[in-house]
């Protein structure tokens, strides 16, 4: 059962509300439920939705008519984007997802709050896929609850629940949703998760999904806790894109990897992985670099920048690749 208290102390219900709305189930039920508050007068300001029509698959147009009338049932206002994705310089779901929050940014005016149905077990499926690649600490978070987008904001409200009490209220308010083929093929990895094994382990641990967003909230909090302890420490030298490789040198090695994670990620570059970070900890700290010394990585998917470490006179210099 999704808590109406619990839902208006994270939605403010005096302000508008849009909700990302793919015609699944868990958009589906997440319109519906903020619906029927409507109806009940808790919800005051505009209730809208917004679908996203990423022209990748073959009934895609039957589903933006799906979402066209389910939503003209209930009298909401609807606005579609038909997009393409271009995943040459990135995977295509994080093309996707790129686009996706684009539109979502350009749309939101001031205090409007975007609503995403992401629920505990896409947390855990999420957390899972980053342990079986490889995470540090960073990727045992899972995504925030609230976070400023635009002039307005993305709230997820359905993190704490699993996704069966979803499709519990589905099935007792009988709302009709789109099922998608693709969801079922477990040959890709995050499927995989999905379907075989989150699906093995809810069966001896039917909680186990809620426990692990639990733990990525804690996991948030410990990341929160040490990024305010350096900040403290090192203060405004860590938010340029140049820092002393005299305070490097001079703290115990975990340490200073952390301080080079929280450096990078400041200037908005994606944090190097373990290797990468142990070859800027050869080249940088361990021996003393020269002005040919240079380190460069980016990510896979290119969702962040790319980086590019060099030395100059005593200080180690950062710039977007």
């Amino acid at each position: 059962m999704i808590s109406t208290n619990t839902f208006v102390n994270l939605v403010d219900p005096n302000k508008n509300i849009v909700i990302a709305y793919s015609g699944g189930g868990d958009s589906s039920a997440l319109l519906h439920f903020c619906y029927e508050l409507k109806q009940k007068n808790i919800l005051l300001g505009n209730l809208s939705a917004i679908h996203i029509n990423h022209s990748l698959n073959n009934e895609a147009e039957d589903w933006e008519k799906h979402c066209k009338s389910f939503c003209k049932e209930r009298d909401i206002q609807l606005y579609c984007k038909k997009i393409s994705i271009d995943s040459k310089k990135s995977g295509l779901e994080s093309a996707a997802r790129q686009e996706r929050y684009k539109i979502f940014a350009k749309r939101l005016q001031c205090g409007d709050q975007l609503l995403l149905a992401h629920h505990a077990d896409d947390v855990a499926e999420t957390i899972l896929y980053r342990l079986f690649r490889g995470t540090g600490l960073d990727g045992l978070q899972g995504p925030l609850q609230k976070r400023k987008l635009g002039d307005g904001a993305i709230i997820r409200p359905l993190l704490p629940y699993p996704k069966a009490t979803l499709n519990t209220y589905l099935k007792d308010k009988k709302i009709n949703f789109i099922s998608d083929e693709s969801n079922f093929n477990s040959d890709q990895d995050r499927n995989f998760i999905r379907n075989e094994v989150l699906e093995l382990v809810q069966n001896r641990w039917p909680k186990a999904a809620q426990q692990i967003q639990q733990t990525s909230v804690f996991a948030s909090q410990y990341v929160y806790l040490i990024e305010s302890l350096l900040s403290d420490r090192f203060g405004e030298s860590l938010l340029k894109n140049k820092i002393e490789r005299q305070i490097l040198t001079s703290l115990d090695e975990p340490i200073c990897a952390e301080v080079l994670r929280y450096w990078i990620k400041n200037n908005n570059i994606a944090v190097p992985n373990k290797r990468i970070l142990n070859e800027i900890m050869k080249a940088f700290i361990r021996s003393k670099p020269s002005l040919k010394t240079c380190v460069d990585w980016s990510r896979a998917d290119q969702a962040q920048n790319g980086g590019v470490l060099i030395y100059i006179d005593g200080q180690l210099v950062l710039d977007k690749k």
